[in-house]
């Protein structure tokens, strides 16, 4: 070949169309076998020496040799076992936030109580109350014309005394002779109180302002004059025989509750039955599964009529001792009162309401607590028993700062955990309030507690009037008692009666008629919209002989410290100590018999109170350390 020049023409296309031809490299050239060139010995060619390959990973390896090792099983499963390790890592890591979340205390909901616990209850005795056909004897009707009334009071729950039909007492002088629980009809209303279709327009009007409706239950006893009784007194063979306790003979030395054998003769009959109160008002028999199907019957029929709840009355005498043992001497009605088996029919009562599911509604229960320990009536309920038992304040006097505080500890300690008390200051069957204590000052002292310690309040009518027994009471289990006197209205809320009437019973007296305890009312109420009184915490705070104090505070909320005087001379006391959130300056949120005047600011270390007087202070929530 001529002398080459050592100048190459380079392409990057074929110059033939053939780039991609088997074959053919890259220029379009097809070399011929000759052209092929093998590296060897024979030819002169130096093999080039290839670099053996290592038998471990070494530090700075070249990438052949990453790929080479990192691929072999070994290093394949180790990466694996890292890699799961992470992933579990991850997961581990958002089971616990999630866990967290779930199980860390959050704040809690301020609307999370129920109407019973945020409202108060405003108990009234019908036939005292309000007038409204001019018949001396008050009514339904009367009830709705001063729903206003108690509404401005601060009160939102009607407790309605029995309007049942019963045996009448044609005679409006006689009236007072006769007996609210001798029913002869428990889904009935007796003709001086007025119809069903009363009650219905009650219970709607209540609703529309708002308000709730709880009507007694008398589940222990009835009318002799009942269809009850007279069939099962009959005989010994008719299908309403155990409806009540029967016995051939007196068996036992059972005394009734006021006074004698609690055992009366039947002449229809030939046997003996049992009663708890009177002869004219025979015990129902609550082991007997048809008078408890009965007795849900009527539960049934009021719930269809839009009541908001019960009172169960006379709790204590559900049950007797099945074996109807004598009572030791001295130690009467250990066998005739509160007997382990009330607690069952109770839990049963209370799912019978909560399955009432012709609404959403949420229905209560409450009940006088006579002797029962309330712990008990909570915890041996599956379904939480009765949500309001009646805690009757009926301590004898004087009560000083030291019985007080005792009351409350008895009671709240009483109250299990996520449960809820009640303060009651009266009703119909026991003396009132500014009856029980000389100073009339004391009832209005105790009403702050009642008002503004957890729970909910229970205001008879008239207390907020003054009021006290008037008159000579009349004989046992009548209506005629001291405590029950016509409802002492003034000039400017109208009277009794619409016009002129001639009333059933004395009309009411009252201690005095500044309107003092009203007004107190009405700015309890107003404190007791507060988160802190709704569903704040509650902290003891300064205690001694004459004062009562308290701390109701939630997070993120004004907090509050009540404190009240039961001592006759005005006291100066420091709460900065008593609690760790107490500051050193706040705000006057109510005085009641105090110098000091609302708005004002206050010292709490140096807070004075006056006789049966009370002061709230009250001070912007500041976050705790953590």
């Amino acid at each position: 070949m001529p002398g080459k020049s050592d100048v190459y023409l380079v392409s990057s296309k074929p110059t033939d169309g053939s780039q991609g031809t088997p074959g053919y490299d890259n220029i379009g050239y097809k070399p011929s076998d000759d052209d092929q060139v093998t590296f060897s010995a024979a030819n002169g060619g130096e093999i080039p020496e290839s670099k053996p390959r290592a038998t471990a990973p070494y530090r700075g390896m070249g990438k052949d040799d990453l790929l080479h090792f990192s691929s072999q099983p070994f290093w394949r499963r180790l990466r694996m076992i890292f890699v799961s390790i992470i992933i579990l890592g991850w997961l581990a890591l958002i089971i616990t936030v999630v866990a967290l979340v779930l199980v860390y205390p959050k704040c809690r909901d301020p609307d999370s109580r129920e109407w019973w616990q945020t409202e108060s209850v405003y108990r009234i005795y019908i036939p005292s109350f309000k007038d409204s056909d001019d018949d001396g004897i008050g009514d339904l009707k009367g009830v709705e014309m001063k729903l206003d009334y108690v509404k401005n009071l601060g009160f939102s729950i009607l407790s309605l005394s029995p309007f049942y039909k019963v045996d009448e007492m044609p005679d409006v002088n006689d009236f007072g002779k006769g007996d609210d629980l001798a029913i002869t009809n428990h889904t009935d209303v007796l003709i001086r109180y007025g119809t069903l279709e009363d009650f219905d327009h009650l219970v709607n009007a209540a609703h529309d302002k708002g308000m709730y409706v709880v009507v007694d239950f008398i589940p222990t006893q009835t009318s002799i004059n009942h269809p009850w009784f007279d069939q099962s007194s009959r005989n010994k063979t008719n299908e309403k025989k155990n409806f009540y306790v029967w016995e051939d003979s007196k068996p036992n030395n059972w005394k009734s509750k006021y006074g004698g054998s609690a055992w009366n003769s039947s002449s229809v009959r030939g046997q003996v039955y049992l009663y708890q109160t009177l002869p004219e008002t025979p015990s129902l028999n609550l082991r007997s599964a048809m008078v408890l199907d009965e007795l849900e019957g009527i539960l049934d029929f009021w719930l269809d009529r839009g009541v908001d709840g019960f009172n169960i009355r006379q709790t204590a005498y559900l049950f007797v001792d099945y074996d109807l043992r004598d009572e030791p001497a001295g130690n009467t009605h250990i066998y005739t009162k509160n007997q382990p088996e009330l607690y069952g029919v109770l839990d049963r009562w209370r799912s019978f309401v909560q399955d009432y599911n012709k609404t959403e509604k949420v229905r209560v229960l409450m009940s006088g607590v006579d002797g029962l320990d309330v712990r008990d009536v909570y915890r041996k309920c599956s379904r939480s028993g009765i949500q309001l038992p009646l805690n009757l304040f009926d301590q004898s006097q004087p009560c000083d700062g030291t019985c007080m505080n005792k009351y409350i500890d008895d009671w709240m300690n009483q109250t299990p955990s996520g449960k809820w008390p009640t303060w009651m200051t009266g009703d119909e069957n026991v003396n009132r309030i500014g009856s029980r204590f000389v100073n009339s000052s004391f009832a209005q002292a105790f009403t702050v507690l009642t008002q503004l310690l957890p729970g909910t309040p229970v205001l008879f009518n008239g207390d907020e009037l003054n009021m006290i027994n008037t008159g000579t009471a009349g004989n046992d289990g009548s209506r005629d008692q001291t405590m029950r006197a016509i409802m002492a209205w003034n000039a400017t809320e109208g009277k009794f009666c619409n016009k002129t009437c001639t009333p059933w019973t004395n009309e009411g007296e009252v201690a005095s008629k500044e309107p003092t305890f009203r007004n107190l009312l009405r700015e309890l109420a107003d404190l007791r919209t507060n988160i802190s009184f709704r569903v704040g915490e509650y902290h003891s705070a300064v205690r001694d002989e004459s004062v009562v104090s308290f701390v109701r505070e939630f997070d993120g909320e004004t907090g509050y410290l009540v404190a009240v005087n039961f001592g006759t001379s005005s006291v100066t006391r420091d709460f900065t100590g008593s609690h760790d959130t107490i500051p050193s300056e706040a705000v006057v949120a109510l005085s009641h018999m105090s110098s000091q005047e609302v708005e004002d600011d206050a010292d709490p270390s140096s807070l004075e109170i006056g006789p049966m007087g009370a002061v709230v202070v009250s001070w912007d929530y500041v976050a705790k350390e953590l």
